[in-house]
This record gives structure tokens, C-alpha cells and sequence, in this order.
């Protein structure tokens, strides 16, 4: 039986942020599974959700008829040069080049993904979604001469104060065991971007966090390199000119690439060599180029006997936070 994470859990580390779920839209029967037979053309995807933005909405309504839906490839087999480039783009050590990094298994996902938010089995405006968790669980480590089997579930979809959550659940498997997994939240704000400027209640204190372990500093042109190695070439991220069309001052780093990164350093100080769970929560946006700084701490849990590493990516200078989460050891 392949073991289920609870995606209903609160995401780490939301704090103030944290939404109040009021209503989860509940699926129809019967389930749908649908098999394609080869990896998404990224190009036509992104084609096609420009297309058809103008006829979707970004609300839903609470007797809205959804069936739960799972999309699946079957016989994947990673590009071996492609995962050798993730590693450099994101900075993950030149050792253990025969293991995919946790983080890499999720860009197999992103035509999955796609094809899913541009199909009729999705509600939603596809353009509208905003990627605000992630987590990444791994049985084992896997290699990459594995051929993989992948499926994309829509997990649910809610209702909160700041607007409309969707989760998609993403699994790997290699022969008959699940040897990754990962839940993709997105959020659909209630209110379209105008292009002016939200006003923020100002506390008259400036946020502090974990201590810096280690400044980054992130290239004016990684969004196009992450886009090279993760297929996910959504225009915020390329171009500063494209990034301002989408209500940016400037374009932004993926929230993966800063994800990936992160795990990255955390590889190299304790290894990522086992089962294992990351989570994140996606926060600012990444304004290149940047200088972050990574700052990382280890609790010991007494109650499962194990040790949980709590990290966090911060602006340099005003210490606001762009991404939070924590990494356990499953055994």
C-alpha cells in the first residue's frame, strides 16, 4: 500500500501568514485517471494557458463540480545530463553524481503539472496559480539510471481568506515502490493584480530569524538557467520587461531554484543520502539579483528520536523572509 502524505497538515513555519480554511470543495465521482504517453512539450503548454486564461476564472464556486483527477506517465527516464546541470545551476556538490537530489525529482513533475492546469479536468485560471509550499519525500535515494512512473493527483482544493488553494499530489515509482513523493499548493488570490501597490500595516519592528550560516548570492540571470535545467519557464522569471506584464518590479528567482539551493547547502553539512522529508513555504519573491543569506539550526525531537533541522532564506539587508521550512531523517 503506498503510504499517503497528510496534505491537510498546516504548512511549517506560516506564522502570521497563515490562512483560515473555510471551505473544501468536494469531489464528485467517479475518479478520473488519465494516462499520457510521453512528457508535455513545455512550449505548447504555456501556449495554450496564455489561450485559454481569458475563459477561465479565479474563483470557484462551492457547488462547483470537480472530480478528482489523476494524471500519469509511465516509463520516464531521466535525462542524465539534464540532472547533471540542476546540479550545477543549483550548487549541489559534484559527489553522489549518480543520485537524483530530492529536490530535481519535482521538475519530472512540471509537464505533468501543466497538462493538468490546462485541461478541462482543472477549474482555474492556470495563469492565476501561485506557488506557495512544497514538500519532497523520499524513501530512498534514487538513481538516475531509474526508470520512473509519474502521477500527478489533484489532492483538493479550498477555499481560504486569501483566496483559493489547490494541492496536487506527485508521486514516483520505481518497479512497484513509491520511492518519492511531494504536495504542490498553489494559491489563486481573490483579486486580479492591478499593477499598484498593496499597502502594508507597519509593525515598527524589523523581523530577525535563525543566524546566517551562509550568504548567496543569486545571478541576475538564474531564472533563465533554472528554466533550462527545470523546464518551468514561466515569463516572471526570465526577463525583468516580462517579469513588469505580471505586476513585478523585476523578475523573479523560481521558488524551487531558492528550494533546490537550500537543499543543497543542507546536503553538503548532513547529507541527504537516506529517506528523508522537506518541507517549505514559499514567501517574498526573489527580485534578481539578490544576496540572501541561509541560516539553518538542528532540534532534537524527543518524542520520535530523531533530529529536525529548521532553515529559512532571509533578504540581506531587511531580513525579510523568502522561504522557511524544516528537514527530518525518516529513519
Amino acid at each position: 500500500m503506498q503510504e499517503k502524505l497528510n496534505i491537510d497538515k498546516k504548512p511549517v513555519n506560516k506564522g502570521d501568514d497563515q490562512t483560515e480554511i473555510k471551505k473544501n470543495i468536494p469531489f464528485v465521482s467517479p475518479e478520473i485517471f488519465f494516462e499520457i504517453k510521453k512528457h508535455p512539450f513545455m512550449g505548447y503548454i504555456f501556449l495554450k494557458a496564455f489561450l485559454i486564461s481569458p475563459f477561465r476564472s479565479n474563483s470557484i464556486e462551492d457547488d462547483a463540480i470537480v472530480n478528482k483527477t489523476t494524471i500519469f506517465l509511465k516509463n520516464f527516464m531521466p535525462d542524465e545530463k539534464l540532472i547533471a546541470d540542476y546540479r550545477k545551476v543549483c550548487s549541489f556538490a559534484e559527489n553522489s553524481s549518480d543520485i537524483i537530489p530530492i529536490s530535481c525529482i519535482q521538475t519530472f513533475f512540471i509537464g505533468l503539472l501543466g497538462r493538468f492546469i490546462t485541461s478541462s479536468f482543472f477549474p482555474m485560471n492556470p495563469l492565476g496559480l501561485i506557488h506557495i509550499f512544497q514538500s519532497l519525500k523520499q524513501t530512498r535515494p534514487v538513481k538516475i539510471d531509474e526508470v520512473l512512473d509519474l502521477s500527478c493527483t489533484l489532492e483538493s482544493i479550498k477555499k481560504t481568506d486569501k483566496g483559493i488553494e489547490t494541492a496536487f499530489d506527485l508521486k514516483a515509482v520505481s518497479g512497484n515502490e513509491l520511492v518519492w513523493q511531494g504536495v504542490s499548493i498553489f494559491l489563486t488570490k481573490k483579486k486580479i493584480h492591478t499593477g499598484k501597490k498593496e499597502k502594508r500595516t507597519k509593525t515598527g519592528k524589523k523581523e530577525t530569524g535563525l543566524s546566517p550560516v551562509e550568504t548567496i548570492s543569486v545571478p541576475w540571470d538564474i531564472g533563465r538557467k533554472y528554466a533550462g535545467v527545470s523546464g518551468d519557464y514561466n515569463p516572471h522569471h526570465l526577463y525583468s520587461g516580462l517579469a513588469k506584464i505580471f505586476g513585478f518590479k523585476k523578475a523573479i528567482a523560481h521558488g524551487m531554484w531558492s528550494l533546490a539551493r537550500v537543499v543543497a547547502s543542507l546536503d553538503r553539512h548532513y547529507g541527504i543520502d537516506h529517506a528523508a522529508y522537506i518541507e517549505a513555504s514559499f514567501k517574498l519573491p526573489v527580485f534578481i539579483p539578490a544576496k540572501i543569506n541561509l541560516g539553518y539550526e538542528s532540534l532534537y525531537d524527543k518524542k520520535n528520536n530523531r533530529n529536525i533541522i529548521n532553515f529559512e532564506l532571509r533578504d540581506e539587508q531587511n531580513q525579510l523572509p523568502h522561504l522557511k521550512g524544516r528537514m527530518k531523517r525518516l529513519r
